[in-house]
């Protein structure tokens, strides 16, 4: 292809960093590394306590982040709104001006 021949030995470095690559992927999701910590052994009631008030500030960041979106979703309309008004005056304007350019000169 473009005739450029590849060695062999770079097909085989690509295949090894392919494959290492995948199996880091693989380790840290069955280990469980890549989402919330999962604790190993026996959890005291202290560390369930502090891990259940971690997942609480986070469904509370959660619910705050909810709110902002609903209150962005609202400012994004009322911004269609003025943009669809102000295109309204730009044409009535135009409109007004057309008016006055093609009428007959006063004397």
């Amino acid at each position: 292809m473009f005739g450029v021949e590849i060695p062999a030995w770079a097909i085989g470095v690509g295949f090894i960093i392919i494959a290492g690559s995948l199996g880091g992927a693989v380790k840290r999701l069955l280990s469980g590394e890549g989402g919330l910590p999962r604790p190993r052994g026996k959890v005291s009631r202290r560390d369930l306590g502090q891990m259940v008030g971690d997942l609480e500030g986070r469904r509370g960041d959660l619910d705050e982040l909810r709110g902002r979106l609903g209150e962005l979703e609202d400012v994004q309309r009322r911004l269609g709104d003025l943009e669809e008004r102000v295109d309204f005056a730009e044409r009535l304007l135009a409109k007004q001006r057309d008016g006055e350019r093609l009428a007959p000169p006063k004397s």
